[in-house]
């Protein structure tokens, strides 16, 4: 179960998915048999927000909405108003004035540790319901009962650091068996120099909180600190609340230094993913219960149990094949290749797909008929000759303007040639007036010619979109079997604009000319009327000259009629040009989107496969592996075009799905596509392609996937034994612990910790995989990290590893307190500073102001002796009447003064503390601990130098212990008559008496 708090903890969780999702083999199923759980709590969704960071190769390892918790700092004010309505937050959330500084819309828990504890109480219930959830589905498989529980969190911050203490709790609390559910914390430590820190040179809450929550966790391990149970304010009595925690510095103990953002998590994320996956190490166990020592704390002679060593650090080194990182090389490579053969379509024999579109006369192309009658942009359809729209494309009477002339003509001339009553002198006007009502009332069936163009015209933007929609599909369709590329078919499109734009020219010129050809067929109709009228007898009953006349005039009435009707047409045509034009101009902007998505997607696999492979490794790891055969086999895949164009395909038909089964435009498919998910669905579909092409080519090349690391070595270090000596001895010097250690602190020996442990206890374990074929040589690896251990570290395990690809060292430091830390002085150095301002120290601690946590440092032998005299010179200095109670005469409260003379006059000195108790446990300051001792000595040197009067002041003491011991019920082991009964001898000291 990995529970992540605050902006660190989501860090961490994000590459533990990672790490896990990159190691998953689709031919191991069953590597590991162990189950992960999450949860992540925060104020922000800062860390959820960064959607690519969730995905490993374009594959989505975001958290599911059941598995974080997001719990603003600006809804805590119905808590500040109304604290005795919150059971579980009225003891500690006073002084309710420390919290004025929240208004709305606060980001997180502004470094505030107090704050961050406050949004996090208000939504404990969530938080405890939350993890019976995640730990119940956790134990859903049958005979699965128990679980280990990593909590992971910054300590600078407010939301991590002010919650770590009650989660740990909370979580104890729900399942208090702390062998059957062991709680491990993973605690970053603030960084050196943190970019976060504005002003060095004074106090930073980002230092101090680090302190603070180490002061909190250490008291909660020794028992000098159980918080309150949240959710109905009772208080807690564990004995254990957390098994061990981890301290995780962003420069490890050879002072090499880690990115904080990036590397220290997936430092973190590795070590918990190959410690749950590696099981075979008893060290590990031992270090984590803290069984190498039968004290796990350091005692103070004044309070007992001070500093838990319950801490731990651990370093991690791992010799691997980057399988994941060659397989993303090649995955973005591929990924790369399809992206631009969707885009251009340009493929290169010994190159692969290039990145510029194939030269062609898109004009020339576009000008086809047979492109335009495909396209509905011919003549015929822009002037309605035919129908554009589905229901006049199937109507059967719409006939061409010449032939549907025609055949009136040809009906009409021959039914007035042979009626019988009408004159042949009124032969003309009678088909004039026929025609002219056919134009005029029933062409097509919707009032003549001009209402029919009238009644379409209102539909112009509906048949420019059916033109539209038409091209789309036409074009993706084209696209979809790759017979065309996006770049084609945008140039294209252009050619299309251009044309359509040169048709409006062309339109409008045959429409200015209109009236002159209509005016030439008139001249000529007139013409032969003429010559129809003045045919005589003998031309009227001899040679029918007058039927030919006739003819003639129908026709050119005919030719009349066509060039009216195509006049309304052309007028109509050039009208709808503008609509088309704005649809292809549409049209062109949804290629030109997809095609420029997929050209920041293949900017950015360019990018992504650049950064891998790279020269540097990190510092925890060593990667082995060989270029020249990973280039080899990308080039193969590369150049390979008849298995190019059907991968590439697969990955076309891949994008066009993310738009579902029945997209069949490019609008459509843009309406469920997104850059990401362009870059998730061809990483995804790239990686599976490469891996099924690897296995392909892996049979005439040497492999690069799924190769095993011992094999890698073997071919390396066969033939150097020494050199292989070397390596060995290399790897275990850098399996560095992720933590500077203060030596001094290492190597003190303190009072009070008879029978404990000395220093650091160290356990490692490595982890080598099996390798059938190269089982002589893995033997003697094994051998040979067996015998070049550390001296230090006798328990060393050498196992065999569940990842073929890797080699794993991991270190673990345990039985240690937090003064080992080298980071701690600095970060005391800022707590101190702040703990000078009342409302910081309130606003640093769970609860008060933290004077009572136990130090964790542990005092040296001066201020042993210092100490040693401290509570007797206080507890003398009251016998003799020099520290008294009273009441302020300002504010009406009692108080503790010190009483003494300066140049013969009284004087009083305010001391800390409301009660005696107080008074006597506080660390005085080091100015007014001097005067109490140099009065006090003076005094004893002045008034009590006679045997009786010493005497009669160890009488004094001695009543005062007989009467506490009294008040305890006769108890000699109640801790405050212990206390006083251990100051006998420092007592006898001060007054002067021999023992």
């Amino acid at each position: 179960m990995i529970i992540g708090l605050g902006g660190s903890g989501g860090k961490i969780i994000r590459q533990i998915r990672k790490t896990i999702e990159r190691n998953k083999d689709a031919h191991e199923p069953t590597r590991s048999p162990a189950r992960f759980a999450y949860l992540y709590i925060d104020t922000s969704t800062d860390e959820l927000d960064k959607k690519e960071e969730w995905k490993v190769l374009g594959k989505d390892v975001g958290l599911n909405r059941s598995e974080y918790l997001i719990n603003t700092a600006s809804n805590v004010r119905p808590v500040l108003d109304d604290p005795d309505s919150f059971p579980g937050l009225r003891s500690w959330v006073e002084p309710r004035a420390v919290f004025d500084f929240v208004k709305p819309g606060i980001a997180g828990a502004a470094q505030r540790r107090k704050l961050g504890r406050l949004v996090f109480a208000q939504n404990a219930s969530s938080f405890v319901k939350a993890l019976e959830g995640r730990i119940s589905e956790l134990e859903s498989s049958p005979g699965k009962v128990g679980a280990t529980i990593h909590v992971v969190c910054g300590l600078a911050g407010g939301t991590g650091s002010g919650s770590v203490v009650d989660a740990v709790a909370q979580i104890r609390h729900k399942y208090p068996n702390y062998d059957q559910y062991r709680i491990l914390v993973y605690a970053l430590l603030p960084e050196k120099n943190s970019k976060r820190v504005k002003d060095v040179a004074g106090f930073s809450n980002y230092y101090a909180n680090g302190y603070a929550a180490l002061a909190e966790l250490n008291a909660m391990a020794v028992g000098k600190y159980h918080p309150v149970n949240l959710l109905d304010g009772q208080p807690m009595q564990h004995d254990t609340y957390f098994n061990g925690c981890y301290l995780v510095n962003n420069i490890n103990e050879h002072n090499i230094q880690f990115e904080i953002e990036s590397e220290v998590p997936k430092i973190v994320a590795e070590f918990i993913y190959q410690k749950t996956l590696n099981k075979e190490w008893e060290g590990l166990g031992r270090a984590e219960k803290g069984e190498n020592d039968i004290k796990n704390f350091e005692s103070d002679e004044d309070i007992g149990k001070a500093r838990a060593k319950l801490f731990l650090s651990f370093g991690i080194k791992r010799v691997v094949v980057p399988e994941q990182e060659i397989k993303e090389y090649l995955a973005y490579g591929f990924a790369e290749q399809a992206a631009r053969q969707l885009m251009f379509n340009n493929f290169r024999q010994g190159e692969g797909y290039a990145d510029e579109p194939v030269e062609k006369d898109w004009g020339a192309e576009a000008r086809k008929p047979e492109t335009a009658q495909a396209l509905l942009l011919t003549d015929a359809h822009l002037m309605l000759e035919t129908g554009i729209l589905e229901d006049d494309a199937r109507n059967a009477n719409w006939k061409p303007a010449a032939e549907y002339w025609k055949q009136i003509v040809n009906r009409l001339a021959p039914e007035i040639k042979a009626d019988t009553t009408l004159e042949q002198t009124t032969w003309v006007a009678a088909l004039n007036t026929r025609l002219a009502k056919v134009f005029d009332d029933t062409y097509r069936t919707l009032g003549g010619v001009r209402k029919f163009y009238e009644v379409k015209g209102n539909a112009r933007a509906e048949m420019a979109r059916h033109i539209g929609r038409h091209v789309e599909k036409e074009f993706f369709g084209r696209w979809r079997a790759g017979n065309a590329s996006l770049i084609q078919l945008r140039q294209l499109t252009d050619a299309l604009i251009a044309l359509v734009d040169e048709r409006m020219g062309v339109y409008a010129d045959r429409i200015a000319k209109m009236p002159a050809a209509l005016q030439a067929v008139q001249q000529r109709s007139q013409e032969l009327n003429e010559q129809f009228n003045k045919v005589g007898f003998f031309g009227k009953h001899l040679t029918d000259k007058r039927s030919a006349l006739f003819s003639d005039i129908a026709t050119q009435y005919q030719e009349l009629y066509v060039l009216r009707t195509h006049l309304e047409g052309l007028k109509f045509g050039a009208a709808l040009l503008p609509f088309i034009k704005e649809q292809l101009t549409q049209l062109r902007a949804r290629v030109d989107e997809l095609h420029q998505s997929l050209a920041e997607a293949t900017k950015r696999f360019g990018n992504e496969r650049a950064n891998r492979l790279g020269a540097a490794d990190a510092a925890y790891q060593k990667r082995v592996f060989d270029q020249d055969a990973i280039g080899a086999v990308m080039r193969a895949i590369t150049v390979d075009e008849a298995a190019q164009a059907a991968r590439t395909q697969r990955v076309r038909q891949a994008i066009i799905d993310l738009g579902g089964t029945e997209v069949n435009s490019f609008d459509q498919l843009l309406q469920s596509l997104s850059l990401g998910g362009i870059i998730s669905c061809l990483s995804q579909e790239s990686a599976q392609i490469v891996e099924l092409a690897h296995a392909e080519i892996a049979t005439t090349l040497p492999p690069v996937l799924r190769v095993n690391i011992v094999e890698r070595l073997q071919k390396k270090y066969d033939a150097n034994p020494d050199g292989l000596r070397d390596f060995v001895r290399d790897l275990y010097d850098e399996a560095g612990s992720l933590l500077t250690f203060n030596k001094t602190e290492v190597d003190r020996t303190v009072a009070n910790n008879a029978g404990g442990s000395q220093g650091r206890t160290q356990t490692v374990g490595v982890f080598v995989p099996e390798c059938p074929h190269q089982n002589g040589f893995r033997t003697a690896l094994a051998k040979l990290f067996d015998d070049q251990k550390d001296p230090t570290a006798p328990d060393t395990k050498v196992a065999v590893g569940n990842l073929p690809n890797q080699i794993v060292i991991m270190k673990i430091a345990s039985m240690m307190p937090v003064r080992f830390i080298e980071s701690l002085a600095e970060l005391k150095r800022h707590y101190d500073g702040l703990q000078q301002d009342r409302n910081e120290a309130i606003l640093l601690h769970s609860v008060e102001d933290g004077r009572r946590l136990p130090p964790l440092y542990a005092k040296s032998s001066a201020e042993l002796q210092l100490q040693a005299r401290r509570k007797p010179m206080l507890l003398v200095a009251r016998l003799m009447g020099m520290i008294k109670e009273r009441q302020n005469r300002t504010t009406g409260l009692q108080e503790w003064v010190f009483i003494h003379d300066v140049d013969g006059l009284p004087a009083s000195k305010v001391l800390e503390g409301r009660n005696w108790e107080a008074v006597f446990d506080a660390e005085h300051a080091d100015d007014v601990r001097k005067l109490i001792e140099r009065e006090v000595t003076q005094r004893i040197d002045r008034e009590f130098k006679h045997v009786e009067k010493k005497d009669e002041l160890f009488q004094a003491y001695r009543a005062l212990a007989r009467s506490c011991f009294e008040e305890a019920g006769q108890d000699d082991q109640d801790p405050g008559y212990q206390q006083l009964q251990s100051m006998m001898a420092p007592v006898r000291g001060i007054i002067g008496i021999a023992a």
